[in-house]
C-alpha cells in the first residue's frame, strides 16, 4: 500500500554484551510541550489508563512513553461524551521541540481531507484508496455512499466520481465519515537515535466494528507537512482503559492498541555501528592485556 508507515519491529537481544542489547532508544522527548484547542488526557496508572478530568496532568509525563512503554496519551480535539467529535473547523495542536526543531502535532480539519496531498486531488482520496483494503471501511463508507460497493475498485473511479466520494465520505456522520479517524489519541513524540521521529498514537487492539487501522496525525516538522496513518492490526499497548480504575469513563477496551508511526530522518549524534562499537571493545580488552604483559614482564 502506498505511503503507509509500516511499524517498527524490534530486536530484543544482542549476543554476548549486555549494554548493548537494549531496543533503541529515543535521543529526544518532546520538550515545552503545549496545547492549543480542546483535548482529553489520559494518565496511566499501573496498567491501566484514567481520564484526567481537572485538565491539570503535567503534558511532558503524559508524554514520556516510548513503543515499549506507551504511557499516558492525549486526545487531540476529545470531547467527553462523543468519541468521534473532532472539531472539523478548528484542529487541536500540540507543538514542542525536538533537538530544537519545532514540530506541531495535530488533529484533522475537514480542509485537511479536502486539499491535495501528496500528489493526490485530496488527502481524503489517498486515505481511502490506502484505507479500502480494511474490509471495514470498505463497508462502512458503501452503506452510506451510492453507487459503491465493498469491492469497488477505486482505481477505475472517474475525477467527478472521485470529488464526490470525497465530499460525500469528509461529510458523512461522526460515526461513518472523515471526523472518526480525526482526533487521535498520542502517547509520545519522540526523536530516535537514527533520526526517525516517532509519534505513537493509542488505539483498539481489537475494535467492535472489526476496522483495523490508525487515526490520522497531522505533523509539521522540518519545513515539511505528513499526514500519518497505518492500516492493519496494532501493536499490544499492555494499557487499558480500565472501568475499575476509571468508574465514570472507563470502557474497559481503548488504548489497548498501538501504532507507532514514523517519519525517517537523518542520525542525531554519530553514533558507532554495533559491530564497530564490538570492535573498539576487542581492541580495548587486548591492549589493556598487552599493558599487563609489560608489566608484568
Amino acid at each position: 500500500m502506498s505511503g503507509l508507515f509500516q511499524k517498527t519491529l524490534l530486536s530484543t537481544s544482542f549476543i554476548g554484551i549486555t549494554v548493548l542489547a537494549a531496543s533503541p532508544a529515543a535521543a529526544f522527548t518532546l520538550q515545552s510541550p503545549s496545547l492549543s484547542g480542546p483535548a482529553l488526557l489520559y494518565e496511566q496508572v499501573g496498567s491501566s489508563t484514567k481520564l484526567d478530568e481537572t485538565g491539570t496532568a503535567d503534558l511532558a509525563t503524559l508524554l514520556q512513553g516510548d513503543i515499549n512503554a506507551p504511557g499516558g496519551n492525549i486526545e487531540l480535539s476529545g470531547m467527553l461524551g462523543n468519541a468521534s467529535a473532532a472539531n472539523f473547523w478548528s484542529p487541536t495542536t500540540l507543538s514542542g521541540t525536538l533537538d530544537g526543531e519545532v514540530i506541531t502535532v495535530s488533529s484533522l480539519t475537514m480542509l485537511d481531507w479536502l486539499n491535495p496531498y501528496g500528489g493526490y486531488s485530496s488527502f481524503g482520496q489517498k486515505w481511502l484508496l490506502d484505507a479500502w483494503t480494511d474490509s471495514g471501511v470498505s463497508h462502512l463508507v458503501s452503506e452510506h455512499i451510492g453507487g459503491l460497493s465493498p469491492n469497488t475498485d477505486l482505481n477505475t473511479l472517474s475525477d467527478d466520481d472521485w470529488r464526490n466520494l470525497v465530499t460525500g465520505f469528509v461529510g458523512l456522520a461522526q460515526e461513518s465519515g472523515a471526523r472518526r479517524f480525526s482526533d487521535p489519541n498520542i502517547n509520545y513524540v519522540n526523536l530516535e537515535d537514527d533520526g526517525t521521529v516517532s509519534i505513537g498514537l493509542a488505539a483498539h487492539l481489537e475494535h467492535e466494528s472489526g476496522i483495523q487501522l490508525s487515526e490520522v496525525v497531522k505533523v509539521v516538522y522540518g519545513g515539511e507537512t505528513h499526514f500519518l496513518y497505518e492500516v492493519g492490526p496494532a501493536l499490544a499497548s499492555g494499557l487499558v482503559h480500565s472501568k475499575e480504575e476509571d468508574k465514570e469513563h472507563g470502557d474497559g477496551v481503548s488504548h489497548t492498541g498501538l501504532y507507532n508511526l514514523t517519519i525517517p530522518g537523518e542520525p542525531t549524534t554519530d553514533i558507532p555501528e554495533p559491530s564497530t562499537m564490538l570492535g573498539l571493545l576487542a581492541i580495548g580488552g587486548l591492549f589493556g592485556l598487552t599493558k599487563r604483559n609489560k608489566s608484568n614482564a
